[in-house]
């Protein structure tokens, strides 16, 4: 037995709402009604999956009764009771504290909580068993700076202000960066240069038309930048605040969603790493390859790379979800001869979701694979439930947009993809496909071949299918011709196998049918 510094798991929606009622009725637990209520507010709003509403104004508002004309710049009520919070929770969990098996934290510089089970200090745990703690330590960090306020105006500290605040916020939510945030005029606050993998600048600067911020990110470690970004927006006070928080979720989902700046960085680093040496994080990041590319050698890594994930840290719930996803896609997409079957996807999603119920990605995960059961009330609810974690982030929107309308969603569903199309450069290019089912099942065939056009995935075989099928709905035979002969190349059983194809995905027959004689009118005529 050996004892050893360990890192925190993270808890289900009971265990925090079970912690939260002792520490109320708890005697040692200092805090004033006040910032109980502030307390309870904060943590109900974040498992209601509405942590994006939890502003300095919100709060001020509904939890200290202040009027809809508050001005936190004047009145820094909600600032002082979150200080005065934060040290009774530290004094809480020094003292009496120490051993509750749930840890809430309000994390400084923001007011969203931080939920971690909490082993005792005294705790001691076998040596073969201590590693699975460790996740989040392989994890990249991100320092935000405060942005500088170049506008000559002192009056204008509120705009970088409160976009650093913003940005700080939008990253949050993705969980696979540890946030830093250094605050305004303290140098103090700056975490250690050792702890800093990436970094974020920027200025806001005013000009005839309004305000124009620049933000970069560089690598810490290497002192280059690899990203940077303009924006330009409107000095009158209601636009400001819309404009804070597009900016801070557009730079957000550029720099750390799915395959974007900070994940494509880091995943040229990995090269071809042995299995045992493999990091629950670079797991993770030969699964966001693998979902790019869609193919045979990287979805083969990102397998074995999870599954020794799984095995080497089986608390952790976002590799158990994502091993969930590759399997899935493969009973899809059948992209590598491996047995993956979907019942072993049920199993992994569902234990995804039971060790991270709030984590978006689990639950868009879990609404995937009841989508392909064909359990569609079902999908549409996870779907539903990871979109309300987060209702403002653009995380994995363009996924659960494909989910929500696949399960008979359409309106809302296409409105998220065309959403996260405008806003995130890295989306999913298979999203086209939902604008085109949805055009499809209209029967607006001319603006279905139209979509077409944007399709991006050749290598698998729906690029295809739909291409050779609205051509032949609207008779363009010798086009369609020439999709069913590279369809064919792809699946030279397709005439046989079509329909269980089609149906993995397709779960309306008024599509499938539409589909299926499109394809007829070619000549191809599926079984």
């Amino acid at each position: 037995m050996i004892t050893r510094n360990i890192k925190p798991q993270l808890p289900s929606l009971e265990e925090i709402e079970r912690q939260l009622e002792s520490m109320e009725n708890s005697p040692d637990f200092r805090a004033s009604p006040q910032q109980i209520a502030l307390l309870k507010f904060v943590v109900k709003r974040t498992l209601e999956g509405n942590a994006d509403s939890i502003k300095g104004y919100t709060v001020a508002t509904e939890v200290f009764g202040r009027s809809a004309d508050f001005d936190q710049s004047i009145d820094p009520i909600v600032s002082i009771q979150a200080s005065r919070l934060r040290q009774a929770l530290t004094d809480y969990y020094e003292t009496a504290g120490k051993n509750d098996p749930i840890r809430i934290d309000i994390p400084k510089g923001r007011y969203l909580p931080a939920f971690n089970k909490q082993i005792p200090k005294d705790s001691k745990i076998p040596a073969d068993q201590a590693t699975s703690f460790g996740v989040m330590a392989t994890w990249p960090s991100i320092l935000v700076q405060p942005l500088a306020n170049l506008t000559t105006h002192a009056e204008d500290n509120y705009l970088s202000i409160g976009l650093t605040a913003e940005l700080a916020h939008a990253l949050s939510h993705y969980r696979e960066l540890r946030v830093l945030e250094a605050l305004h005029r303290d140098e103090a606050s700056r975490p250690r240069n050792a702890d800093i993998d990436f970094i974020i600048t920027g200025s806001v600067r005013r000009d005839p038309e309004g305000i124009t911020v620049r933000i970069r990110l560089e690598d810490a470690r290497k002192g280059i930048q690899i990203w940077s970004g303009k924006y330009q927006g409107d000095l009158e006070v209601a636009k400001m605040i819309s404009f804070q928080e597009d900016v801070a979720q557009e730079v957000a989902v550029r720099m750390a969603g799915d395959n974007a700046v900070i994940h494509r960085h880091l995943a040229g680093h990995i090269g071809s790493k042995a299995k045992p040496d493999i990091t629950t994080y670079e797991a993770m990041l030969r699964f966001w390859e693998s979902e790019s590319l869609l193919a045979p050698e990287s979805m083969v890594r990102a397998i074995q790379a999870l599954e020794h994930a799984v095995a080497l840290n089986p608390e952790y719930g976002q590799t158990w979800s994502m091993l969930a996803a590759q399997y899935a896609d493969n009973y899809g997409l059948e992209i590598i001869d491996l047995q993956t079957p979907l019942e072993k996807a049920v199993e992994f999603a569902q234990r995804g979701v039971s060790l991270a119920p709030t984590n978006r990605r689990a639950r868009l995960i879990l609404a995937y694979i009841r989508l392909m059961e064909g359990r569609l009330q079902e999908a549409r609810h996870e779907a539903k439930a990871a979109c309300n974690l987060s209702p403002h982030s653009l995380m994995v929107l363009d996924a659960i947009g494909w989910v929500m309308s696949l399960a008979g969603e359409w309106e809302q569903g296409v409105n998220l993809v065309q959403k996260a199309m405008g806003l995130n450069p890295y989306y999913r290019p298979w999203t086209h496909h939902v604008v085109f089912f949805n055009l499809l099942r209209k029967g607006d065939y001319e603006e279905a071949f139209r979509e077409t056009f944007k399709f991006k995935v050749p290598q698998l075989f729906w690029d295809q299918i739909n291409k050779a099928a609205v051509c032949g709905q609207l008779g363009k035979i010798e086009e369609g011709q020439a999709s069913v002969r590279d369809l064919l190349a792809l699946k030279p059983d397709f005439a046989l196998r079509g329909r269980i194809l089609i149906s993995r995905f397709i779960k309306f027959e008024d599509i499938a049918d539409r589909i299926i004689e499109g394809l007829g009118k070619l000549g191809l005529n599926i079984q």
